[in-house]
């Protein structure tokens, strides 16, 4: 039995990562000796993450440039070859770097409209689906464009999907998110769905996102895939002397000069600036602060909170603020079961603390972090990313250390739940391959 898993994975976002590790694993608890391999935009990095085959999504799919890392590499090494060293140079140079790359998107847009590589890239993935039962769209932002345009994600379905059918392949989307979609994306996506064996959405306004495609009314919702990951980690953590007092603090670069699409300096600075206040209160309060990141960009954003951090000498910060490795799953899960809290921005950030019963402040940048928030009945516990400020972050965190034990009890019941609800939609969509 061979599956394909079609995800946006970009080499580096460990909720992509977790979600893509969740599908195969409860693949091969079914199918123990299943094919599997990734479509993604990092096939490389994927392919090193998950230890599987990976091939390219589409003509605009990253190069080499995402592979995982042991250790911090530093900022001169040249890693063997002179690409290496230019690429680094001109990424210290935020203007040069962001003008070079938006050179290389337009490259990449003419190819397609030129069709060569388009029409290479179709007789590649007849090639990859030869065989394949399955096609799984898994899980995260599938359904969007707010990364890369229409051709890029939405197309990428809609064409994924004609081979699916050609092939007689059984094509499948579950626990899906709608994002941004333009009229033409939109197009895209509605035939792509139609194409489609099965499809389930992650949450309701995914869903309802969808309202004007009549033959998605009937489909069911459920959980993000991610609360199938991490299932056993409950009994990992190891014993410590400094319970209560480690918070785990995940900061996002919306908004930011660091390759987001769109940026407002004013309401970054602000944010970061917000979270430098909480974390020098924390370390005052002799609290214990763990900034990590889920994906490689927010790195650029924990290193300007340490030099903020490390410029105020009202207090002492050596030992109490921590910057671990967090490259892989294994790195990130080994992190967040040592955290007695956690304040974070990006959705699979405070899912997957959520999943470890992790009590989580959340300062939302998305409709999707809101929507998680709500479905978890943790409201009170949601910050708005534009208009937070350092006294709001504070007031909220200690609500939240008041009401940890109730909070941590009712997310592990939360997480059960939602587990064992998935665990009926991979035994529904694995029981589409028998009919």
């Amino acid at each position: 039995m061979k599956f394909a898993l079609l995800t946006p994975y970009t080499g580096g976002n460990l909720g992509d990562a977790a979600i893509q590790e969740a599908v195969i694993s409860n693949i091969r608890r079914r199918y123990s000796h299943a094919q599997i391999c990734l479509i993604t935009y990092a096939p490389g990095a994927t392919s090193q993450l998950h230890g599987v085959p990976a091939y390219p999504i589409g003509v605009t799919t990253f190069g080499p440039g995402f592979e995982l890392r042991k250790d911090k590499v530093p900022s001169n090494e040249t890693n063997g070859s002179l690409f290496a060293y230019i690429k680094t140079t001109v990424k210290r140079y935020p203007v040069l770097h962001a003008t070079l790359l938006r050179i290389y998107q337009i490259y990449q847009k003419v190819m397609v409209l030129i069709g060569f590589a388009e029409l290479l890239h179709i007789g590649i993935a007849f090639r990859v689906m030869r065989g394949v039962s399955m096609l799984i769209v898994s899980g995260g932002g599938q359904l969007d464009d707010y990364w890369g345009g229409a051709f890029r994600q939405p197309y990428a379905l809609l064409k994924w999907g004609l081979i699916s059918k050609v092939l007689g392949t059984k094509f499948v989307f579950m626990s899906v998110g709608t994002c941004s979609l333009s009229k033409l994306s939109m197009f895209f996506v509605k035939r792509a769905l139609g194409l489609a064996d099965y499809r389930s959405y992650r949450d309701q306004t995914s869903k309802d996102l969808l309202a004007s495609i009549e033959f998605t009314r009937g489909d069911p919702i459920y959980p993000d895939l991610a609360f199938s990951y991490v299932r056993n980690l409950y009994q990992r953590s190891a014993p410590r002397n400094n319970v209560g007092r480690v918070v785990g603090v995940s900061p996002i670069a919306y908004l930011s000069r660091y390759g987001w699409p769109e940026t407002n300096f004013a309401a970054y600075d602000n944010y970061v600036k917000s979270l430098v206040g909480f974390v020098s209160e924390l370390i005052r309060h002799d609290y214990t602060v763990v900034l990590f990141s889920t994906d490689p960009v927010d790195r650029e954003v924990i290193s300007e909170i340490v030099n903020y951090v490390s410029q105020d000498t009202t207090f002492r910060a050596y030992g109490r603020l921590l910057q671990p490795l967090t490259f892989t799953l294994e790195n990130l899960t080994e992190q967040l079961i040592k955290f007695d809290y956690v304040v974070a921005s990006r959705l699979h950030g405070i899912l997957l603390s959520h999943v470890l019963g992790k009590p989580v402040l959340a300062i939302s940048y998305d409709r999707k972090v809101d929507t998680h928030m709500t479905e978890m009945r943790m409201t009170d516990y949601c910050l708005d990313f534009r208009q937070v400020r350092t006294s709001s972050i504070v007031d909220r965190f200690k609500s939240m250390v008041s009401n940890a034990e109730v909070m941590a009890s009712n997310l592990r019941e939360a997480g059960t739940k939602y587990g064992a609800g998935l665990q009926n939609q991979y035994d529904h969509v694995l029981r589409v391959l028998k009919q």
